[in-house]
């Protein structure tokens, strides 16, 4: 007498493919694999982990372990860490250009280096990008430009001296902020720290008076003398002097530029 016969319900399913490594299934590319995932998703991610590791500790790997997909995932959206990076320089700082105040285009200059500085101490592991990486280029904001441009115009540059006064007010934006906020390193920072102390306590005031002479007021307050960051040890005091000088300077450069013109 021949078996029954298994009834379709009797017969066991095949068990489910195992997921592999790699790049997303076809039918998921849309969503990066993932229909949550998305580039803004990804460079809020980006910031948040390089917020809390800093950039030499930030990879996509790790990001994707952050965001719940494979490294392949993020591919979709975003071209490379550099592009990353880019795009989280331009989200912490997206805020700058939005609503400033009208006023004098010395106002209008101060406030873009106060909101530029302000924005950076709110991420300051982005500084070492800012300040020596191309990467902020490509994360360049138009708006803000644009601002700057039009504050020089009303300070009467134009031509090749509005491409210098640019170039000033860039390097001032950048500039303090990026070296304020600079840090030690990450191996045996307590051992560095320890290593600028006794540099400085090493000065020899005979052989250097000047510089002796100042040395207290200096110490662990001026760039150069200091072991403490300015994530923790801010230099507010220097960075008004600083947006002073730079204004003033481009005051006088610009009467003594229409000066020369009408000579």
């Amino acid at each position: 007498m021949p078996p029954p016969r298994k009834t379709a319900a009797s017969r066991k399913a095949p068990p489910p493919a195992k997921a592999r490594p790699g790049r997303p299934r076809k039918q998921d590319t849309a969503g990066g694999g993932n229909p949550a995932l998305g580039r803004d998703r990804i460079l809020q991610a980006a910031l948040a982990l390089i917020d809390r590791k800093g950039l030499q500790a930030f990879s996509i790997r790790e990001l994707a372990a952050d965001l719940g997909v494979f490294p392949a995932a993020i591919y979709w959206h975003v071209p490379s860490r550099d592009a990353l990076v880019s795009g989280a320089i331009a989200l912490a700082l997206a805020d700058v250009a939005a609503d400033l105040s009208d006023g004098t285009w010395q106002a209008r200059l101060r406030a873009v280096l106060l909101r530029f500085r302000g924005a950076l101490r709110q991420h300051p592991n982005l500084a070492p990008a800012v300040a020596s990486e191309l990467a902020f280029n490509a994360a360049f904001d138009a708006p803000l430009l644009q601002h700057v441009v039009e504050a020089l115009e009303d300070a009467r540059f134009e031509g090749d001296s509005l491409v210098d006064a640019f170039n000033v007010v860039i390097a001032a934006m950048c500039g303090f902020a990026t070296l304020e906020l600079s840090s030690a390193p990450m191996d045996d920072t307590a051992h560095w720290e320890a290593a600028c102390r006794a540099q400085i306590d090493a000065v020899d005031p005979a052989r250097h008076p000047h510089l002796g002479r100042n040395l207290d007021a200096l110490r662990n307050r001026a760039f150069l003398l200091r072991w403490s960051s300015g994530k923790t040890r801010p230099l507010d005091s220097g960075f008004e002097a600083w947006v002073d000088v730079v204004l003033r300077g481009l005051e006088s450069r610009s009467r003594a530029l229409r000066a020369a013109r009408r000579a």
